[in-house]
């Protein structure tokens, strides 16, 4: 409708293999006209519904709507379809590039679906207006700052503030009681029901609240946590790596080894001989 704005982008074979990057941007403004279907436009949406109504069909072909404030991210790589019911007034943003369909995964993982109830949307769309600005006018943004401009999009969506001021400060409080805790009993067994129990909450809310604070599972948070340790160990000690294994909270030399493979790509006798 009168009004609407859309504007490209070309992003450079660099920004392509390197980068976030943004294909084009909008300001709509539709009435119940508005429909689309399409087999696959190699990006991701991003749409925050400034008013009215936006309905998407999932990829299990169900029908949500979102409404005024919230935010939807949807996988355009596969063939999509949306529309409005009444009307709509919308920015949207179709982003490409690097990991950014494992970031989508990511979102839809920890905000389980597509559409984001931000407790501070205005944060996300301050987000999208700075991107919007930035392909079009006087002062362009050079790739690399698109593309970081872009990163911070995708953390608001995956970190939607959803906490009032005060009980988002006890939860830092208590996240970082949590961590204090893990370094203090890194040689001990510990659980989730355990490390939930020190801060009086129920298991499901405060592995929800440990993501939301740390970007990490507990079970990820105390691995990464003793992988670290170990090598530091490692790195510091003569200590043997059956030794590192049990102080570090691993129950066994094998299992040690396994995670430390894994994770690091080597050995951890390959990484005490390493040169820092």
């Amino acid at each position: 409708m009168k009004g609407s704005e859309i504007y490209f982008w070309s992003p450079s074979e660099k920004a392509k293999k390197l980068y976030y990057n943004v294909l084009c941007a909008g300001h709509f403004y539709c009435d119940a006209d508005y429909h689309l279907v399409r087999d696959s436009y190699d990006s991701l949406l991003v749409l925050y519904v400034i008013d009215g109504t936006f309905t998407f069909r999932t990829q299990e072909g169900c029908f949500i709507t979102a409404v005024k404030n919230d935010t939807v991210i949807l996988d355009c790589y596969n063939p999509h379809e949306y529309f409005t019911n009444d009307s709509l007034e919308s920015l949207w943003i179709h982003i490409a590039g690097v990991n950014s369909r494992e970031f989508l995964q990511e979102i839809l993982n920890n905000n389980g679906g597509n559409v984001i109830k931000a407790g501070q949307p205005l944060y996300i769309k301050e987000s999208m207006c700075k991107i919007f600005d930035g392909i079009h006018g006087s002062k362009l943004l050079n790739e690399a700052d698109l593309s970081a401009k872009v990163y911070k999009l995708l953390l608001e969506i995956l970190n939607p503030a959803s906490y009032t001021a005060r009980d988002e400060r006890i939860h830092e409080e208590n996240i970082r009681a949590v961590k204090d805790y893990i370094a203090a009993h890194l040689s001990e067994k510990i659980t989730v029901e355990s490390l939930a129990g020190e801060v009086h909450m129920s298991t499901a809310h405060f592995s929800r609240v440990f993501r939301q604070q740390t970007g990490f599972s507990p079970y990820d948070y105390v691995l990464m946590v003793r992988l670290n340790k170990a090598k530091e160990l490692l790195h510091k000690t003569d200590m043997s790596v059956a030794e590192i294994a049990y102080e570090t909270g691993f129950n066994s030399q094998a299992n040690f080894v396994y995670c430390f493979k894994n994770n690091e790509g080597i050995s951890p006798g390959k990484f005490r001989k390493l040169k820092f």
